[in-house]
C-alpha cells in the first residue's frame, strides 16, 4: 500500500502543477501585456522593451480613488453583512418569537429572485432619497443576504443547545451567551462570509454603474471600464486594470489562506 502512495505521489504533483498552470496563464497573459507598449501589441517583446507607463496612465486616469470607493463600499457591505446575517442567523436557530417561520420562508424566497429584477426598484428608491452617487446607494441597499442569513441560520442549528443551557445555568443572559460562546466557536462561519462577500463585491460592476455616473464615484470596475474607448480599446490598458482589479484579490487570499481552504470544507459540510 506504502509503494502504491509513492508511486502515485508523483503523478498527483504533475496533475496538481498542471492544472495550477492552467489557471495562471490568464494572469501572466495580461501581466504580460500590460507591460508592452503600443507598438508591441499582440506580438512577442523581450525583457528589454517591457515598460510600465500604462501603469501609470491607469494610476493618472484615477486609479487610487477607485481603489478607495471599492475598499469603502466592499468592507461597509461586509461589516453590515456579518453583523446583520449572524444575528438574524442566530435569532432563526434559536429564539422562538411570533411570525418566525414567516419571515423564514420570506428570506428563503429572496434566494429564488434574481438581482437583476430588483434593479429598478433600488435605483428608484435611491433615486428619491437623493442617494446616487453616494455611498450609501452602494452599501444600504446590500447589507443583508439571504443565502448567508441561511447558511448561519443552518451553522447555529448544528451548534448543541447543551453549550447555551450550560451557559444559562452560570448566569448568562440571551446576549452573554451569543457574545462569550456563540461567536468565538463561529469565527469559521464568519469568515467564511467575508470571503464570499469580498470575493461578490470587489468584482461587482452591474451595482456601482447603475447607481454612479460621476468619476470621483467610481469603483475599479467601473472606472476600469471607463478607460475604453468609443471605438476602440487598447489592450495592454486594459490588460493593465485587470491586473491593478486582481492584485488586491492575490494580496487577501494569500493573507487569509488558511481561512479560505477551511471556509470552503465547512461550505461542503454545511451544504
Amino acid at each position: 500500500m506504502t509503494t502504491i502512495k509513492k508511486r502515485g505521489f508523483p503523478l498527483n504533483l504533475l496533475i496538481l502543477f498542471s492544472v495550477s498552470i492552467l489557471y495562471l496563464i490568464p494572469f501572466i497573459y495580461a501581466l504580460y501585456t500590460s507591460l508592452l507598449s503600443k507598438a508591441d501589441i499582440g506580438s512577442f517583446a523581450p525583457p528589454s522593451r517591457w515598460v510600465l507607463e500604462n501603469y501609470w496612465y491607469v494610476i493618472d486616469a484615477g486609479l487610487l480613488v477607485w481603489y478607495r470607493n471599492s475598499i469603502i463600499m466592499t468592507v461597509g457591505i461586509i461589516i453590515g453583512n456579518v453583523v446583520i446575517n449572524t444575528l438574524a442567523g442566530y435569532a432563526l436557530a434559536r429564539i422562538k418569537f411570533p411570525g418566525k417561520n414567516i419571515i423564514f420562508f420570506i428570506i428563503i424566497g429572496t434566494m429564488m429572485i434574481s438581482g437583476q429584477i430588483t434593479i429598478v426598484p433600488i435605483y428608484i428608491m435611491c433615486v428619491n432619497l437623493d442617494w446616487i452617487n453616494t455611498y450609501k446607494a452602494l452599501i444600504i441597499p446590500f447589507l443583508t443576504n439571504g443565502m448567508l442569513t441561511f447558511f448561519m441560520r443552518q451553522y447555529f442549528l448544528s451548534i448543541p443547545i447543551e453549550l447555551e443551557e450550560s451557559a444559562r445555568i452560570d448566569g448568562l443572559g440571551r446576549f452573554g451567551m451569543f457574545a462569550r460562546i456563540i461567536i468565538p466557536i463561529s469565527k469559521m462561519s464568519i469568515a467564511t462570509q467575508i470571503i464570499f462577500l469580498f470575493r461578490e463585491w470587489w468584482n461587482q460592476l452591474l451595482w456601482p454603474v447603475t447607481l454612479t455616473n460621476k468619476l470621483d464615484m467610481y469603483v475599479i470596475t467601473v472606472g476600469l471600464n471607463s478607460l475604453k474607448g468609443q471605438y476602440y480599446e487598447w489592450m495592454n490598458i486594459s490588460m493593465t486594470g485587470v491586473v491593478c482589479a486582481i492584485l488586491p484579490i492575490i494580496i487577501v487570499f494569500v493573507f487569509l489562506q488558511k481561512q479560505f481552504t477551511q471556509s470552503l470544507a465547512l461550505v461542503g459540510i454545511k451544504g
